[in-house]
């Protein structure tokens, strides 16, 4: 896009921020300096405000670590049994693939959805507004239950072409994926018992990196995929089952969908949908063991877009009540852009503080900081807990993916450039990710997926 490498630059220059408060800070503590401080100019009131507030974050972060080490066990015995349980129907699934300009990856999704181990399915691939060969690709898969359909509309917008979709399904549930997206074979058969007993209206699936070593990038998200939407599924869906939608990877019955009104046309529509159903005591629960597998943004510019987008999409939630009030979680993550502008703020002041002091020997203002033996104290039990979590999700490998934690910790410094370029987001069309990379130097269209253990 056309400020795809300004805002890139941002990137690094947060870094460079970043950097210029680390250090000289590491530098006073480790050569015990004091400081000088011009004390005309206090801002230690606002900029408390501000600290507390990201702390409550923090502390957050703490707690959701926290209660996934202690449930996880209970959690892995429950999911083992209810995956030996069989639905008790045959109900038809209808498979939805919104597509737009997906060629590369459109016929794999496809034909990966009949190595379903549940065999009564649909699939409906929703061409919206595509320039290129996307239907034509989808047509290609020889399946009467494959139906391909050409949609052109004036607006842009997932949700139109998942509205439109479920319009067309004839199944009593509706699995969501999109083209980039390919179900583990037994999906569908893992998911369906929990619509049995009827507490449940929809079932998220854990999304895990199709192209985790394409290249560095996608590592560093594959690796805050693992510490962040393992443990917030599965917290999430067993304090009160207020489990989110992804936006792919879920299946929900369709009778629901048509009452709620289907899809917004949001830019997180998932996240729009999610707290609509909640707020109507509709529960969702999360299945560690219903996998799915999705591409990472290969490049920092995608990256940045497609991060830009939920971001002004949560921005947008800000002017409803989107949560349940006793939903503390929700409730805090809805607030997360907040955190984020307080935290730019907090970022933007001591760099301006730590440069000031490196030209002219003081620091020009005085403001609320957390002391450094405390900082020093959150963020190692923050590692170790990051540490033990890898380990939890991967075995031994987790060893191998601790060694990028410290890199993780600049990496994700990108969420303050987020924050920025969400507010340029007016549609979605203009942040469409780009998808077909699944490692270099690959040309097989089916990659071969091995399932981990529980």
């Amino acid at each position: 896009m056309k400020y795809d490498k300004f805002w890139v630059f941002s990137f690094f220059f947060v870094i460079v921020l970043w950097a210029f408060v680390l250090i000289p800070t590491l530098s006073y503590l480790i050569m015990s300096e004091n400081v000088l401080i011009d004390t005309d100019i206090d801002l230690r009131v606002p900029t408390l405000a501000f600290m507390l507030f990201n702390m409550v974050y923090i502390f957050l972060g703490l707690f959701i670590f926290v209660v996934y080490l202690l449930k996880i066990n209970k959690v892995k015995r429950e999911h083992i049994k209810i995956k030996a349980m069989k639905t008790s129907g045959n109900d038809l699934c209808s498979i939805i693939i919104p597509a737009r300009d997906e060629e590369s990856v459109i016929k794999r999704a496809v034909l990966m959805c009949f190595d379903q181990t549940y065999k009564n399915i649909e699939v409906l691939v929703i061409a919206h507004n595509s320039s290129d060969r996307t239907a034509e690709e989808a047509q290609q898969v020889a399946d009467k239950r494959v139906r391909v359909f050409d949609l052109r509309t004036k607006t842009a917008g997932k949700s139109i072409a998942l509205n439109f979709g479920i319009q067309q399904a004839n199944g009593k549930y509706i699995v969501v994926i999109d083209a980039d997206t390919v179900l583990a074979n037994d999906f569908l058969e893992n998911a369906l018992p929990a619509f049995d007993n009827g507490h449940y209206v929809a079932v998220q699936g854990r999304v895990l990196p199709i192209n985790r070593n394409y290249n560095f990038l996608t590592k560093m998200m594959a690796l805050e995929d693992d510490l962040w939407s393992e443990p917030i599924l599965t917290v999430r869906s067993e304090l009160g089952k207020r489990c989110p939608l992804l936006g792919t990877g879920f299946i929900i019955r369709k009778d629901i969908l048509l009452e709620a009104g289907m899809f917004t046309n949001s830019l997180v529509d998932d996240h729009e949908l999610s707290f609509r159903l909640l707020i109507k005591k509709s529960r969702i629960i999360g299945r560690a063991f219903c996998r799915a597998y999705a591409e990472e943004p290969p490049a920092l510019e995608v990256m940045l877009r497609q991060r830009a987008r939920w971001g002004r999409g949560f921005i947008n939630c800000l002017s409803q009540r989107v949560a349940e009030p006793t939903d503390v979680i929700g409730n805090l993550l809805w607030l997360m852009p907040i955190a984020s502008f307080f935290g730019s703020i907090m970022l933007f002041l001591m760099a301006y503080a730590s440069i000031h002091n490196l030209l002219f020997g003081y620091i020009p203002f005085m403001f609320a900081y957390l002391p450094l033996q405390l900082w020093f104290l959150v963020a190692s039990i923050v590692i170790g807990l990051d540490f033990v979590i890898l380990l939890r999700v991967h075995g031994r490998k987790g060893f191998k993916y601790a060694a990028y934690l410290l890199p993780f910790i600049v990496f994700s410094q990108y969420g303050i450039v987020v924050l920025y370029k969400a507010l340029f987001v007016r549609t979605w069309g203009t942040t469409k990710t780009m998808h077909g990379f699944m490692a270099k130097n690959t040309t097989t269209q089916t990659p071969m997926i091995k399932q981990p253990k529980l």
